[in-house]
């Protein structure tokens, strides 16, 4: 399943919001906060915002590159993704999950670990990947 940004959560009170799973909070279009709602205003907000998302994923692979590293990262398979407010998750943009590693799920770690994770992961996908020579 293809990573969504925005999902849906119900509220106690049986309303509902849109969550930017990337920022860690419910999120905003226009500058207004997309919580409280009935469930189809939710349900069609959440729709339109990922379809938005994806089609500027799809703008921005076809942009020329503006740093000299920007082609490599765009390719790499590992990112991470804020799911709090100070702790991220490595996931693995190809299928759209957090990574496990040694039956631990890469997750509630510091943008230092997350990064140098990331890295190290993104390395190695780089030089043992399915398509390199060994």
């Amino acid at each position: 399943m293809p990573y969504k940004r925005y999902g849906l959560e119900e509220n106690s009170d049986s309303t509902w919001r849109v969550v930017d799973y990337r920022e860690g909070k419910a999120a905003e279009a226009n500058g207004a906060v997309l919580d409280r709602l009935p469930h189809d205003t939710a349900s069609n907000l959440e729709f339109i915002l990922n379809a938005q998302e994806k089609g500027m994923k799809k703008r921005k692979a076809k942009a020329a590159p503006q740093h000299p590293k920007a082609d490599l990262m765009a390719t790499e398979r590992y990112s991470r993704r804020q799911n709090l407010n100070v702790h991220w998750t490595v996931v693995d943009e190809i299928t759209g999950q957090p990574v496990v590693i040694d039956g631990v799920v890469m997750d509630m770690l510091s943008e230092e670990e997350a990064d140098e994770l990331v890295e190290r992961l993104n390395r190695n996908e780089n030089e043992h990947g399915p398509f390199k020579r060994p």
